[in-house]
């Protein structure tokens, strides 16, 4: 998505403001200088005529020749025609000077609109930039700033050095805080399989082979030995599988047919009856395996949950909005004591079932936000649990994310 050009008001109001401040002075100056050359050009020579008349009478009656009169009458046709037009012209010539002045003054308010507003622009570009993630953007400054648009742009360049110190001081937290939340999960998990073969290797090295009663013993011990073994073959198989989740690959998918079809691949082991309510027809942009996955793991979960006799795991598909589609998946069993969303579904990793690994939220979690969904469990009305799985349409362009 391409960063959207700030609207041209600043310009159109700019180039407004130059007009009028320019342009009033000059029609101003104009029309007084109009009206004075007009009064300059409006003096009549009729008088002048009237005195070389008498002179032209007084010279005839003494007999004197008049060559230097008649020279004098056509030096001053010629002027009375000149200053005629200059009378027509000067509207013309101050029209003229306006229009070119007008021109000018667009030009430079144009010019100086585009100087002003191209760092605005810049900006733009970067702030789109920096909410793509992408901050190893800077923008052209100049240092020292010749004025405060460059100032900003600086400003602006120093801001996004803090911002990427700040993630990285914030990526190794977070680092840390995994690994310790995965170090607290995994003594959580090995705790109770690695007491329990402590226990046994503690009765094998009792134990006398030769006796039938210490015999069976140590045929109980190798026996838990081995489930044990196995058990810790299951948590390194699935803490492998999490690691090597495979990339989403879109596709338009149908949402009913992949739950109808999920619902009937745990109902031959639930406890309880599993049911797709009756709604609507959705298709989405998706990921089929992903969602198989997610769906699959919280469908089991709340399979599990239940006992026998409790109500049904229900599964409803509705409209969340016009972009976006909700997915529900409730049972009847003990329920959670809060809500849990965002981050506090990956934290812990632990499990109550006895072959659980705990990372069935987290799957489940990371497949929702590579889809730029929400995945949220919450107490439901009368008991239970309730996950809600909003995701939407066409999903946003989101970088995988890797464990």
């Amino acid at each position: 998505m391409s960063p959207t050009p700030p609207p041209p008001r600043f310009r159109r109001r700019l180039l407004a403001v130059m007009l009028v401040a320019g342009l009033l002075p000059l029609l101003l100056l104009g029309a007084l200088a109009q009206d004075a050359l007009e009064r300059v050009l409006s003096v009549s020579v009729a008088p002048v005529e009237a005195v070389l008349d008498t002179v032209s009478t007084d010279l005839e009656q003494r007999g004197l020749p008049r060559d230097s009169l008649d020279e004098a009458r056509l030096n001053l046709a010629q002027a009375e025609l000149a200053r005629r037009a200059l009378a027509r012209r000067v509207p013309a010539f101050v029209a003229i000077l306006v229009l070119v002045s007008a021109g000018v003054l667009v030009l430079a308010a144009v010019l100086l609109g585009r100087s002003l507003t191209r760092p605005i622009v810049t900006l733009t570009e970067g702030m789109w930039a920096y909410a793509r993630g992408d901050l190893s953007v800077r923008l052209p400054a100049v240092e020292p700033p010749r004025d405060e648009l460059q100032f900003l742009l600086g400003q602006f360049n120093r801001m996004g050095q803090e911002l990427v110190a700040q993630r990285e001081r914030l990526k190794a937290t977070e680092q840390i805080a995994a690994w310790q939340d995965v170090a607290r999960a995994l003594a959580h998990e090995l705790k109770n399989p690695l007491t329990a073969m402590k226990l046994s290797l503690a009765r094998l090295s009792r134990a006398d082979t030769g006796a039938p009663t210490d015999a069976t013993r140590v045929a109980e011990s190798v026996a838990l030995l081995q489930e044990e073994v196995e058990l810790l073959m299951r948590m390194t198989q699935s803490f492998s599988t999490f690691a090597r989740l495979p990339a989403a690959r879109f596709q338009d998918v149908a949402l009913r047919p992949l739950l109808t079809e999920v619902c009937a691949l745990y109902a031959g082991t639930s406890p309880v009856p599993i049911e797709l309510l009756p709604g609507p027809e959705t298709s989405l942009r998706a990921d089929p395996d992903g969602l198989r996955r997610l769906f699959g793991n919280l469908v089991k979960n709340a399979a599990e949950a239940s006992s026998p006799g409790a109500a049904p795991v229900r599964v409803q598909v509705e409209p969340a909005d016009e972009r976006a589609v909700r997915v529900t998946v409730k049972d009847g069993g003990a329920g959670i004591p809060a809500v849990l969303e965002g981050a506090a579904l990956t934290r812990g990793l632990f499990s109550t079932k006895p072959e659980g690994s705990g990372l069935g939220l987290p799957i489940a979690q990371k497949i929702t936000h590579e889809h730029g969904g929400t995945l949220r469990l919450e107490p439901a009305p009368g008991g239970g649990t309730l996950a809600r799985v909003e995701l939407p349409l066409t999903p946003p362009s989101l970088p995988v994310s890797t464990p």
